[in-house]
């Protein structure tokens, strides 16, 4: 390893697995440069395989050709490097861009073996986002901003992933420094300097703050001080997740006795997590206050919010899919998914992964009944009513139907859960 190598980079380094590779993402700029080159210095005395992806929006005209220029110099400097093209439907706006240029990436991790993606966000950057929460009236975890060991931030392609930042601790300008005097030079994209983004914006405002006193050595101890609170937080919803139940067909059951005496930001967070794990979505509507206010709103009785169906009884509380989110409702169809090829895993309502046998069509089971068989139908009497509308159901093009919770569980597994119980750091 090199000499006397950052703490927050040893700490990264501790989270892989034996003999997984140091898979960076790349773009050419000056931080993912110093990254990939303070990886490449770890190269022997890891023994680690170093990968530079480099994603292709395609969105503005010197795209290709600042692709290839960061291509060749991750390649000179000695690392395997790969360019990833968006073939997509036409990108707008940053965040269709980070959706795809995530996506891009997890699939890439998958194919290089590795479960986590190496990402160059600084200091500068974690300061930025603090102000960007702060703005937005975010709470205390999102004040907690960018964390060094996080989910990956899109779902459900970056299923079983993680991202590593184990530059937040260092400063863009250090950075640059240290590659000017290893006489490198890097891509300057002319997005950073666009004041139509709110982030540049932010950026330009605080170098006028640091003109007039700001210390951002003391905004990075605020985040910090935030962090410990989210710990925390995480910790407690940690320990009230070990008590809800998770049951295979897709719902979740909650004590309702054991929230009567929560913080009301435990709970929010409590329930969101669990929401998110039910409906398989990458992002609830509702959270913080005002899934708060909603929870308190709600009488004892069926209801719905976040893609799931709630339902009060007995002081418990059960939370199920919501059946018109998959089965559709007026104007809007149900889902359905085509399934080509056998033995590859296929996704179905972002949270059941299904490893088909045969080939066919996915389809939510309260959208085929008049096909289901009156064996099927007896079975299916011992899954709760408000369950089964949602599971899916395999129609192969042999003219079967196989409800898969039943007919084939060992095709299917609910990786939603996952979703909603994630361990360790939480933050953005």
């Amino acid at each position: 390893m090199a000499s006397n190598p950052d703490p927050l980079l040893v700490k990264c380094l501790s989270q892989l697995a034996e003999n997984e590779p140091l898979v960076v993402g790349f773009s050419g700029g000056g931080d993912s440069l110093a990254l990939l080159v303070q990886l490449l210095q770890l190269r022997k005395s890891t023994g680690r395989v170093v990968h530079a992806l480099v994603v292709n929006h395609r969105i503005k005209k010197q795209a290709d050709a600042e692709a290839q220029q960061a291509l060749l110099q991750a390649q000179e400097l000695g690392a395997k490097a790969q360019i990833l093209n968006w073939n997509g439907a036409n990108l707008s706006g940053h965040a269709q861009a980070r959706t795809a240029r995530y996506t891009l990436l997890a699939d890439a991790c998958r194919k290089l073996g590795a479960r986590h993606l190496w990402l160059a966000h600084t200091a500068d950057d974690q300061i930025e986002t603090f102000w960007l929460r702060v703005k937005a009236g975010s709470g205390a975890r999102g004040l907690a901003a960018m964390g060094y060991n996080a989910p990956f931030p899109v779902w459900p392609a970056g299923h079983g992933l993680r991202v590593l930042r184990p530059l937040l601790g260092q400063y863009r300008e250090q950075l640059r420094k240290g590659l000017i005097a290893q006489n490198m030079s890097w891509i300057e994209d002319a997005a950073n300097d666009d004041r139509q983004y709110e982030r540049v914006r932010i950026r330009q405002s605080l170098k006028d703050l640091q003109s007039a006193g700001l210390q951002t050595e003391l905004v990075s101890r605020g985040i910090g001080k935030f962090q410990k609170l989210a710990e925390i937080e995480q910790s407690q919803v940690e320990e009230l997740l070990n008590d809800v139940v998770f049951n295979q067909f897709g719902f979740a059951v909650i004590d309702q006795k054991q929230l009567q005496k929560i913080d009301e930001t435990v709970l929010a967070r409590f329930l969101e997590k669990i929401m998110l794990a039910v409906s398989g979505r990458s992002r609830a509507k509702h959270n913080g206050q005002s899934l708060m206010v909603a929870w308190r709103k709600f009488p004892e009785q069926t209801r719905t919010i976040n893609g799931c169906l709630l339902q009060f009884a007995a002081n418990k509380v059960s939370i199920f899919r919501d059946s018109g989110s998959v089965c559709g409702r007026a104007g809007k169809s149900g889902l359905s998914v085509e399934v080509s090829s056998v033995g590859e895993p296929v996704l179905f309502d972002n949270k059941w992964q299904i490893v088909p046998t045969e080939t066919g069509v996915l389809l939510p089971l309260g959208n085929c009944l008049d096909k289901l068989s009156p064996r099927q139908l007896k079975e299916l009497q011992k899954i709760p009513y408000l369950a089964r509308s949602t599971l899916p159901v395999l129609h192969t093009k042999a003219g079967k139907v196989i409800v898969l919770a039943v007919d084939a569980p060992q095709q299917i597994t609910s990786i939603g859960a996952l979703r909603g119980i994630e361990t360790g750091t939480q933050f953005a």
